[in-house]
């Protein structure tokens, strides 16, 4: 099954959050964070069945627009890594991706991922993007509402989209939604399912 698929349109401004006491924002260090990146994924995200190296592989250097150094952010508190997210452009089309976003056990739940999306938002807003997207699981509840928290809105690309759409919806008793086409333009405005 497809994954859903979400729109953040630069018409719509970015919220600026102050990090709290004690956080901070880093970026990561080939062949040093690669661990470090992995823990902030693990348990929610594809990378658990693969090891370090293959899930770093898989989801980072096998993507040709990705510059690990400039492009993954870690947060930190107090020097720790505890969260991860990567901003990058699609050289083919000038549009960003959001890409693995991820919380360390110990501090999921804590409202931490809205600094991740504000900085890979900013980032790719300085870099001039046409929009950002990315991709997620309607399993993964917490993400889904974040995003949705963060301006981003759904897209209409594959057989079914509308309708799971509408049960998110409903899930997060959202009565509408404007629902995008792949191309960035505006499809329709859904409701949530009864």
């Amino acid at each position: 099954m497809a994954q859903l698929k979400m729109y953040r349109l630069f018409d719509t401004p970015i919220r600026e959050y102050t990090l709290p006491e004690g956080y901070s924002f880093s970026h990561f260090v080939p062949g040093a964070d690669v661990h470090a990146w992995c823990e902030c994924l693990r348990g929610g995200n594809l990378i658990d069945s693969r090891t370090d190296e293959e899930a770093y592989r898989d989801e980072i250097v096998n993507f040709k627009d990705i510059v690990p150094e400039n492009d993954i952010w870690f947060l930190d508190y107090n020097g720790e890594h505890i969260g991860t997210a990567t901003s990058f452009v699609h050289s083919a089309d000038n549009t960003g991706d959001m890409h693995q976003v991820g919380i360390k056990d110990g501090f999921k739940g804590k409202g931490l991922a809205k600094y991740l999306s504000y900085i890979v938002l900013k980032t790719l807003r300085d870099r001039g993007v046409k929009y950002v997207s990315l991709t997620t699981g309607e399993g993964r509840v917490p993400a889904v509402k974040s995003y949705l928290s963060a301006g981003f809105l759904p897209v209409e690309y594959d057989e079914g989209m509308e309708e799971r759409w509408k049960n998110v919806l409903k899930m997060f008793d959202i009565d509408s939604i404007r629902m995008l086409n792949e191309d960035g333009s505006f499809y329709k405005v859904i409701t949530k399912a009864e």
